[in-house]
């Protein structure tokens, strides 16, 4: 079995779709607005880097990174429903903060209904530094339109590694 990261720079519309179902498969449970082709495009083009993960000829995660001059900003990561528990998440984080343009501190925001990242997180040394009021908006089924705040997590560049 061969695991690999790849870092997707320019549009690919093949991974690109891929990502887009991979976003829906591991958080349709939230009813958060899903992401669209567009989405990922913009975000190419605005510099973030999307890394994704490959476990037999099959991309089964990714996250979306930007690498700023002081900081390092965890915009998501993602894995298949059917992959997860499986270490792709934590592989993909490990990828990240041992990448050379992480420095100084890794900041993200979390739901805080969204208990498994939290507590993912908290394995790498993530530590909660805040909570934004109202900042994801439930697009369908009962709740839509409720907001739900996020929790804001920071990990420093000496405390990176897994727990």
């Amino acid at each position: 079995m061969k695991n690999n990261i790849f870092i997707l720079n320019k549009v690919n519309e093949k991974i690109i779709n891929e990502l887009v179902n991979i976003y829906f498969s591991a958080l349709n449970k939230f009813n958060f607005r899903n992401w669209s082709f567009q989405d990922f495009v913009d975000l190419i083009n605005n510099g973030s880097s999307i890394f994704y993960y490959i476990l037999n000829n099959i991309i089964v995660g990714f996250s979306v990174v930007r690498f700023n001059e002081d900081f390092t900003e965890i915009i998501i990561i993602a894995v298949d429903s059917n992959y997860q528990k499986m270490k792709i998440g934590q592989n993909i984080l490990n990828y990240i903060i041992n990448n050379p343009d992480f420095k100084g501190c890794m900041i993200l925001d979390v739901a805080i209904t969204n208990t498994n990242a939290i507590n993912f997180y908290k394995k790498f040394g993530f530590k909660k530094i805040g909570q934004r009021k109202n900042y994801y908006i439930i697009f369908e089924g009962d709740k839509a339109g409720q907001k739900i705040d996020a929790t804001v997590m920071q990990l420093q560049l000496h405390l990176a590694t897994f727990q």
